[in-house]
């Protein structure tokens, strides 16, 4: 895929993983791993999500790694060091070759959570934890899981659900270690103005794309916000040398105590046009959007062309 900003292609992503492998019965709420339990203990029914999302003709699939450790594999799943980097290094290798079954036009993008999602405690939406660590800390504990995608060699990594910009300072700074690994970068947020740990959003990503190459972090913007939130943030992140990338949830918001989603789950498809609008290059869903409303934005952003657009 051309990942040039010369490239104005608008750029596909998939839908919320976790949310629909619990539409398809499958018990990921309450388990530590979230999704990522799915590619140790259900991969049948993994495949069979991956394989719906590329139906409705995405551009980008994400692996099912968002909340795994090399460590907490070992540790809630009984395996070897070995076979926990084989679980996570699979991941890749799973989605490939149903994209090479449905022969799609299709790529894969290895998703990396936040700290905060290996805590189980909704920590990825309000980042407490930031001030206790240090950046060689943050890279420290996402060193390992990054290593092993990196030598899967998706075509781009995901840093997904990020809530503040210390974390996100030492993910970009860690990609420096893999230097022929392309990756996206993108924030949680609770309202229009900041990250979910308090930073201005202009500010976190005007520091990214600061201490990073832009033929490495080649996108940059936020995910599971609510989709009105999009295009405030979005604003606010004015003159950057990166192409803007947004997939918010179906407007709703984790429950941490009862651990369940709360909202009104509409159907984030009325909003796309404006995403385009706002010269979004990288769109899709988070949490409660699943492969139907995926296919419905299909439908919108191949119908929607660029004289349209004034």
């Amino acid at each position: 895929m051309n990942f040039s900003r010369k490239n104005d292609k608008i750029i596909l992503i998939d839908g919320g993983l976790g949310t629909t492998l619990q539409d398809y019965g499958c018990d990921v709420n309450n388990d530590p791993l979230w999704s990522g339990k799915t590619l140790v203990k259900q991969p049948e029914k993994l495949a069979g999500i991956h394989r719906a999302f590329i139906q409705a003709k995405c551009d980008f699939i994400l692996t099912a790694t968002y909340q795994l450790s090399i460590d907490h594999l070992m540790k809630y799943c009984q395996l070897s060091h070995e076979q926990a980097e084989e679980i996570i290094y699979n991941s890749v290798k799973l989605v490939r070759n149903i994209i090479e079954e449905e022969k799609a036009q299709c790529h894969v993008a290895a998703s990396i959570g936040p700290y905060g999602a290996m805590l189980c405690d909704g920590s990825e939406f309000n980042g407490w934890y930031t001030d206790s660590m240090s950046i060689e800390q943050f890279k420290d504990w996402h060193r390992p899981r990054l290593a092993v995608l990196a030598r899967a060699e998706p075509d781009l990594i995901a840093f997904e659900t990020i809530p503040s910009q210390k974390e996100a300072e030492a993910l970009v700074e860690l990609l420096k270690e893999f230097p022929n690994v392309k990756g996206w970068l993108s924030f949680n947020c609770q309202d229009t103005k900041s990250t979910a740990h308090g930073e201005p959003i202009e500010e976190a990503v005007a520091s990214i794309c600061s201490k990073s190459s832009a033929d490495q972090i080649i996108a940059v913007g936020v995910n599971c916000v609510h989709p009105n939130n999009v295009i405030p943030l979005i604003e606010r992140m004015n003159k950057i040398d990166r192409d803007l990338i947004a997939y918010p949830n179906a407007a709703v918001t984790w429950d941490a105590e009862k651990r369940e989603y709360n909202g009104e789950r509409p159907s984030i498809a009325p909003f796309i046009r404006s995403y385009i609008d706002a010269d979004i290059k990288y769109i899709g869903g988070c949490c409660h959007v699943d492969p139907n409303q995926i296919r419905t934005m299909r439908d919108i952003i191949d119908e929607y062309r660029p004289s349209e657009r004034s």
